[in-house]
Protein backbone atom coordinates (compact mmCIF):
# COMPACT_ATOMS: atom_id res chain seq x y z
CA UNK A 1 0.00 0.00 0.00
CA UNK A 2 1.56 3.55 -1.14
CA UNK A 3 0.77 6.56 0.95
CA UNK A 4 1.69 10.05 -1.40
CA UNK A 5 4.10 12.71 0.69
CA UNK A 6 0.71 14.87 0.74
CA UNK A 7 -0.69 13.28 4.43
CA UNK A 8 2.49 11.17 5.03
CA UNK A 9 3.17 14.64 7.97
CA UNK A 10 0.16 14.15 8.56
CA UNK A 11 -0.04 10.63 9.41
CA UNK A 12 3.29 10.10 11.53
CA UNK A 13 1.76 12.92 13.45
CA UNK A 14 -1.64 10.49 14.41
CA UNK A 15 -3.76 13.44 12.76
CA UNK A 16 -4.73 10.86 9.72
CA UNK A 17 -5.61 7.50 10.36
CA UNK A 18 -7.88 6.48 7.72
CA UNK A 19 -7.47 6.05 3.77
CA UNK A 20 -9.95 5.60 1.18
CA UNK A 21 -9.06 3.47 -1.65
CA UNK A 22 -11.01 2.63 -5.15
CA UNK A 23 -10.06 -1.24 -5.47
CA UNK A 24 -12.06 -3.69 -6.70
CA UNK A 25 -11.10 -5.74 -4.17
CA UNK A 26 -9.23 -5.03 -0.91
CA UNK A 27 -5.18 -4.99 -1.45
CA UNK A 28 -4.57 -4.54 2.45
CA UNK A 29 -4.84 -6.87 4.72
CA UNK A 30 -5.50 -6.50 8.80
CA UNK A 31 -2.49 -6.59 11.17
CA UNK A 32 0.37 -6.11 7.95
CA UNK A 33 2.68 -3.35 8.36
CA UNK A 34 3.70 -1.06 5.55
CA UNK A 35 6.35 1.36 4.58
CA UNK A 36 5.47 5.11 5.26
CA UNK A 37 7.73 6.83 2.87
CA UNK A 38 10.50 8.66 3.08
CA UNK A 39 10.26 7.04 6.94
CA UNK A 40 8.40 5.15 9.16
CA UNK A 41 5.67 2.48 9.05
CA UNK A 42 1.76 1.96 9.32
CA UNK A 43 -0.02 -1.17 10.89
CA UNK A 44 -3.72 -1.78 9.16
CA UNK A 45 -6.25 -2.04 11.74
CA UNK A 46 -9.05 -2.27 9.80
CA UNK A 47 -10.43 -2.78 6.11
CA UNK A 48 -14.01 -2.41 4.66
CA UNK A 49 -15.41 -1.78 1.78
CA UNK A 50 -18.74 0.90 1.55
CA UNK A 51 -20.52 3.30 -0.58
CA UNK A 52 -18.65 6.76 -0.80
CA UNK A 53 -22.51 8.30 0.44
CA UNK A 54 -21.83 6.39 3.72
CA UNK A 55 -18.79 7.78 4.63
CA UNK A 56 -19.27 10.70 6.95
CA UNK A 57 -17.45 14.14 7.06
CA UNK A 58 -15.28 13.40 9.86
CA UNK A 59 -13.89 9.93 8.25
CA UNK A 60 -13.02 12.23 5.31
CA UNK A 61 -11.39 14.76 7.35
CA UNK A 62 -9.58 11.14 9.24
CA UNK A 63 -8.27 10.92 5.87
CA UNK A 64 -6.62 14.10 5.25
CA UNK A 65 -10.08 15.75 2.92
CA UNK A 66 -12.31 18.90 3.70
CA UNK A 67 -15.00 17.11 3.25
CA UNK A 68 -16.70 13.66 1.43
CA UNK A 69 -17.11 16.01 -1.79
CA UNK A 70 -12.77 16.62 -1.81
CA UNK A 71 -12.66 13.20 -0.90
CA UNK A 72 -14.96 11.84 -3.88
CA UNK A 73 -13.07 14.81 -6.29
CA UNK A 74 -9.48 13.06 -5.24
CA UNK A 75 -10.48 9.24 -6.30
CA UNK A 76 -12.14 10.52 -9.22
CA UNK A 77 -15.33 8.60 -8.43
CA UNK A 78 -18.94 9.58 -7.82
CA UNK A 79 -21.06 9.83 -4.54
CA UNK A 80 -22.17 5.91 -5.80
CA UNK A 81 -19.10 4.27 -6.08
CA UNK A 82 -17.94 1.91 -3.96
CA UNK A 83 -14.33 2.39 -2.11
CA UNK A 84 -12.37 0.32 0.44
CA UNK A 85 -11.69 1.96 3.94
CA UNK A 86 -8.59 1.57 5.80
CA UNK A 87 -7.89 2.66 9.12
CA UNK A 88 -4.59 2.39 10.40
CA UNK A 89 -1.99 2.94 13.64
CA UNK A 90 1.38 3.95 13.30
CA UNK A 91 3.85 0.99 13.61
CA UNK A 92 7.73 0.43 14.70
CA UNK A 93 10.00 0.44 10.69
CA UNK A 94 11.23 -2.96 12.57
CA UNK A 95 7.71 -4.04 12.29
CA UNK A 96 8.58 -4.29 8.35
CA UNK A 97 11.11 -6.80 8.59
CA UNK A 98 9.50 -9.43 10.25
CA UNK A 99 7.00 -11.53 7.92
CA UNK A 100 3.60 -11.49 7.24
CA UNK A 101 1.46 -13.45 9.61
CA UNK A 102 0.20 -15.90 6.86
CA UNK A 103 -1.74 -18.68 6.84
CA UNK A 104 -0.18 -21.62 4.96
CA UNK A 105 -3.39 -21.14 2.21
CA UNK A 106 -1.99 -17.49 1.91
CA UNK A 107 1.82 -18.59 1.16
CA UNK A 108 0.42 -21.09 -1.39
CA UNK A 109 -1.67 -18.44 -3.40
CA UNK A 110 1.52 -15.89 -3.24
CA UNK A 111 3.71 -18.64 -4.44
CA UNK A 112 1.71 -19.45 -7.38
CA UNK A 113 1.25 -16.23 -8.38
CA UNK A 114 4.76 -15.29 -8.10
CA UNK A 115 5.51 -18.55 -10.08
CA UNK A 116 2.74 -17.14 -12.41
CA UNK A 117 4.68 -14.17 -13.50
CA UNK A 118 8.10 -15.83 -14.26
CA UNK A 119 8.98 -17.28 -17.06
CA UNK A 120 9.88 -20.42 -15.26
CA UNK A 121 8.64 -21.18 -11.83
CA UNK A 122 11.14 -21.12 -9.50
CA UNK A 123 9.32 -21.18 -5.88
CA UNK A 124 9.13 -24.88 -5.21
CA UNK A 125 12.88 -25.76 -6.13
CA UNK A 126 14.63 -23.07 -3.85
CA UNK A 127 12.36 -24.00 -1.02
CA UNK A 128 13.31 -27.73 -2.14
CA UNK A 129 17.56 -27.01 -3.04
CA UNK A 130 16.93 -25.15 0.66
CA UNK A 131 15.73 -28.02 2.57
CA UNK A 132 18.13 -30.27 1.18
CA UNK A 133 21.00 -28.48 1.91
CA UNK A 134 20.62 -26.12 4.84
CA UNK A 135 23.15 -24.44 6.00
CA UNK A 136 24.88 -24.16 2.26
CA UNK A 137 26.42 -20.67 1.42
CA UNK A 138 24.30 -19.04 -1.53
CA UNK A 139 27.29 -18.61 -3.73
CA UNK A 140 27.00 -22.93 -3.63
CA UNK A 141 23.79 -22.88 -3.89
CA UNK A 142 23.01 -20.21 -6.65
CA UNK A 143 25.01 -22.18 -9.43
CA UNK A 144 22.53 -25.12 -9.00
CA UNK A 145 19.86 -23.08 -10.21
CA UNK A 146 21.09 -21.76 -13.03
CA UNK A 147 21.40 -17.90 -11.32
CA UNK A 148 23.68 -15.62 -10.87
CA UNK A 149 23.98 -15.42 -6.81
CA UNK A 150 22.44 -11.07 -6.71
CA UNK A 151 19.24 -13.18 -8.32
CA UNK A 152 19.26 -16.35 -6.20
CA UNK A 153 19.73 -13.91 -3.05
CA UNK A 154 17.02 -11.82 -4.14
CA UNK A 155 14.36 -14.66 -4.58
CA UNK A 156 15.52 -16.22 -0.87
CA UNK A 157 14.25 -12.91 -0.02
CA UNK A 158 11.09 -12.71 -1.33
CA UNK A 159 10.25 -16.31 0.43
CA UNK A 160 12.22 -14.68 3.94
CA UNK A 161 9.67 -12.19 3.44
CA UNK A 162 6.69 -14.61 3.79
CA UNK A 163 7.88 -16.29 6.85
CA UNK A 164 9.78 -19.52 4.74
CA UNK A 165 13.44 -19.22 4.88
CA UNK A 166 15.25 -17.88 7.61
CA UNK A 167 19.44 -16.73 7.14
CA UNK A 168 21.41 -18.86 9.20
CA UNK A 169 25.46 -17.74 10.00
CA UNK A 170 26.08 -19.24 6.62
CA UNK A 171 23.34 -20.10 4.39
CA UNK A 172 19.97 -20.81 5.10
CA UNK A 173 16.97 -23.38 6.19
CA UNK A 174 13.43 -23.62 6.03
CA UNK A 175 11.32 -22.05 9.01
CA UNK A 176 8.03 -24.51 9.87
CA UNK A 177 6.00 -22.73 7.65
CA UNK A 178 8.50 -23.04 4.70
CA UNK A 179 8.32 -27.09 5.83
CA UNK A 180 4.93 -27.27 5.48
CA UNK A 181 4.76 -25.20 2.01
CA UNK A 182 7.07 -26.97 0.64
CA UNK A 183 5.19 -30.41 1.51
CA UNK A 184 2.03 -29.36 -0.20
CA UNK A 185 3.92 -28.51 -3.08
CA UNK A 186 5.03 -31.75 -3.20
CA UNK A 187 1.49 -33.08 -2.75
CA UNK A 188 2.60 -35.01 0.31
CA UNK A 189 -0.01 -33.15 2.29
Amino acid sequence: MQFTTRNSDAIRAGEVTLTFRNWRRPHAKVGNVYRLRPHGAIRVTAVSQLRISAIADDDARRAGFEDVGALAAFLKVGHDAQVTRVGFELADEQDLRRPPDLGLEDVLGRLSATDRRSASPWTGRVLTLIATHPGRRAGDLAPTMGWELPKFKANVRKLKALGLTTSLEVGYRLTELGERALTALRGDA
